[in-house]
């Protein structure tokens, strides 16, 4: 078994993890994000493109909203794309992830603490929630092992225009059922939240 493999289901029978159907994201603490005319300008780009695959919709869409989270928080977090996170072969924690993002600024490995996940999907965003809350199980105990006690890893599912946000507290996976859209004309309503899960993570 891989990371590709899990369900919710499988997270329950495995590792005892139950899932919520929580809201956690709350609109009004939400920061303010202006998305920056380079980003605007990649989307619109993007809008030309033919983003019938993951791979694409990921290059064209995803990674530019990531790339501007980063330049409005400059040396404050890493992230590393389609890494290899092998935490426990045994209990199946092993695979690839999409985006894996780290508190510790400009470093070329993956190193503790992880605080958040990205898994991009072609379309059905509820197929990748097993998927991703696995992953975020694997980095609460890649934190751990490192000696780093963080009680909250956060994650999220997209397909590029739909953003679903977890957070894992333990054993306990809540799934906001509020999704987040984004469109090639505004991308500050995702910024915005990412803006918030890393402030949470970071402070």
């Amino acid at each position: 078994m891989a990371y590709n493999k899990f369900t919710l289901k499988d997270l329950e029978d495995k590792f005892a993890i139950k899932n919520f159907n929580h809201e956690f994201i709350w609109a009004a603490n939400l920061p303010s994000f202006q998305a920056s005319s380079r980003l605007m300008e990649d989307l619109s780009e993007a809008r030309r493109e033919p983003l019938a695959t993951e791979k694409a919709k990921s290059e064209f869409i995803i990674l530019p909203v990531l790339k501007e989270l980063r330049r409005k928080n400059y040396n404050r977090f890493s992230y590393f794309s389609g890494y290899e996170f092998n935490v426990d072969r045994k209990n199946g924690l092993i695979g690839y992830c999409d985006y894996i993002f780290s508190a510790v600024p400009e470093k070329l490995t993956i190193e503790a603490p992880i605080i958040f996940l990205v898994e991009a999907k072609k379309g059905d965003i509820e197929y990748g929630l097993g998927q991703c809350g696995a992953e975020m199980h694997a980095a609460l105990i890649f934190n751990e092992r490192k000696g780093i006690s963080r009680k909250t890893i956060y994650g999220c599912v997209t397909n590029a225009y739909t953003w679903c946000f977890l957070k894992l507290e333990v054993k306990s996976l809540m799934i906001d059922p509020d999704y987040i859209p984004l469109t090639f004309s505004n991308p500050n309503g995702v910024l915005a939240v990412l803006q918030w899960l890393l402030d949470d993570c970071l402070n």
